[in-house]
Parts: C-alpha cells; sequence; structure tokens
C-alpha cells in the first residue's frame, strides 16, 4: 500500500477516535446530546470531506440484555431502544463496513464494547442487537423519527428521564480519568 492510501487511512482512524471518544451522554433536557444518533452525525460530517460514503443504520435493542447493574434497569424505561451507527463504504476493499464510534474509550466496563477501528474492517456494535434494519429501511426511520412531534418527544423523554439520567451517571463513574 502506498504512502498516499497509508495516510487516508491514518486520517480516517484519528477522526474516528476523535468522534468515539466524546463522552456518551444521552440529552435529557437543553444540554448538549452525545448519544449514538449524534456521534454518527458529526462522525458523517468528517467523513464527507475524505469522500467516504455512509449510511445511517438503526438496530433494536433491549437494555436488559445490556448487562448493566439491576437497580439501574429497576428505573423505568422503554425496554425497547433504537441504537444507530454507520456503514460506511472502504474503498481499499470496495466493501461496506460497520463503524460504530458510540462508547468512548475512557469507559471501563465488561458490559460496554468500546471499538476499535483500523479504518479498513468493521467495528464492534455498541449493543446486542435484537434486529438490524437495511439502510434503505434505517434511513425511512431515522426520517421518521426526524418528524416526530414536539408532543412525542417530550413524552418519550418524560418517561425515560430518570432512566437516562442515572445511565449517564453510571457511565460517568465507569470511566477513567485523563
Amino acid at each position: 500500500m502506498n504512502n498516499e492510501k497509508k495516510n487516508k487511512i491514518r486520517q480516517r482512524i484519528k477522526l474516528f477516535n476523535i468522534v468515539r471518544d466524546i463522552p456518551f451522554y444521552i440529552s435529557i433536557g437543553e444540554e448538549q446530546d452525545y448519544s449514538c444518533a449524534t456521534k454518527s452525525y458529526i462522525l458523517e460530517m468528517l467523513f464527507k470531506p475524505l469522500g467516504l460514503k455512509v449510511k445511517h443504520i438503526l438496530c433494536l435493542f433491549k437494555w436488559e440484555k445490556f448487562n448493566l447493574p439491576k437497580e439501574l434497569l429497576r428505573i423505568p424505561h422503554d425496554t425497547e431502544e433504537t441504537h444507530e451507527y454507520l456503514s460506511v463504504f472502504i474503498p481499499e476493499n470496495k466493501k461496506w463496513v460497520i463503524v460504530d464510534p458510540t462508547w468512548d474509550s475512557r469507559i471501563q466496563h465488561p458490559s460496554i464494547p468500546i471499538a476499535e477501528w483500523d479504518g479498513l474492517n468493521k467495528t464492534v456494535v455498541g449493543v446486542p442487537a435484537e434486529y438490524t434494519w437495511s439502510p434503505e429501511e434505517s434511513g425511512r426511520l431515522i426520517e421518521q423519527k426526524k418528524n416526530i412531534l414536539d408532543k412525542e418527544k417530550k413524552e418519550y423523554l418524560r418517561r425515560n428521564s430518570q432512566f437516562f439520567s442515572l445511565f449517564n451517571r453510571w457511565l460517568e463513574s465507569n470511566r477513567n480519568s485523563l
């Protein structure tokens, strides 16, 4: 592989690591959100100038299959949730690969799969997926989610805010210091 290709791969790895290492945080108010969807969009924007094609992928998972502390899972929440990550076309391999920047590398807990990326091959998916939609279905569902009424969004946050708040704190307590 020539130096130009090696530099392109190094650049995409660097951008992936920057986004991955933004501390994951589910916004429950006016603060900045750094959930899986937000981090995927940030990574997409950084990949565009590199000429990388991306597709957003949605999967369904259950918090209870995530091996979280029982006291956290006792907090009322929607048991099924969606998770968003990217499928990236790798020109060197001429194939689409999963790239999931969800969990920051400071998290030190066996339930949280921290992705490493070599710039060419797939990463782990950040959740235990129950079902994964195709890129086309994912695109339609993501558009539908964007068009959800404020009232529905507020109700979703109301139902899950205590759980999300405690989950954010649990993550923070499982991060190593810089």
